[in-house]
């Protein structure tokens, strides 16, 4: 084995190599560490950008938001004062549900269905009491003739609580509906 003998001058020359190279390194890991970093944010930005086309391509219509709202999950600083205003009430009546009732220039035939006077006798031995009555109507036609037949049921009851009782209700074809079979007959028959 060879041995050289290293003068000091030799010995700086070297190590003053060696630190340019290290702070070249260090220059380079720098730069490197940078371009990483911006990367990695192109990279988030792209994410969040392919998860917005996503839900816009794949939700429904209807569930698109509208780009002028501000989003829910802003960071905003701004305090927010509330005023309280004077209370105001606010009235409204609701449409009720179900028919109308026919209009009330039709003339109206008024048929009454009640219980015989035996059923009007109650299981105590007292005689019942008129409580309330059921009116249905329904539209019929006599031929040049239009009115409303009102179905009037009687519903008698005890003052000793038992079940009230009431006439069956008179067969009515079509079922649940305000015409009778005569309008119907009347209506297949002059339909051209």
């Amino acid at each position: 084995m060879k041995t050289e003998l290293i003068d000091i001058e030799k010995l700086q020359e070297i190590i003053i190599n060696q630190a340019q190279e290290s702070s070249v390194q260090k220059e380079q890991i720098t730069t490197q560490e940078k371009r990483i970093q911006t990367q990695q944010i192109e990279i988030n930005h792209l994410k969040e950008k392919i998860d917005y086309l996503i839900r816009q391509h794949f939700t429904s219509k209807s569930e698109k938001l509208n780009p002028n709202q501000p989003t829910l999950f802003e960071d905003n600083e701004e305090s927010i004062e509330v005023v309280e205003d004077e209370e105001i009430e606010i009235t409204f009546k609701r449409k009720r549900g179900g028919r109308t009732s026919p209009p009330t220039d039709i003339p109206r035939v008024r048929v009454e269905h009640d219980i015989s006077d035996d059923e009007k006798i109650c299981s105590c031995g007292d005689t019942m009491h008129k409580i309330k009555e059921l009116v249905s109507e329904q539209y019929d036609i006599v031929p040049a003739k239009f009115q409303v037949i009102q179905n009037v049921r009687f519903v008698y009851g005890c003052r000793c609580g038992e079940k009230p009782s009431t006439t069956a209700l008179a067969y009515i074809y079509p079922p649940k509906d305000t015409s009778n079979r005569f309008i119907l007959s009347n209506y297949c028959c002059t339909k051209v």
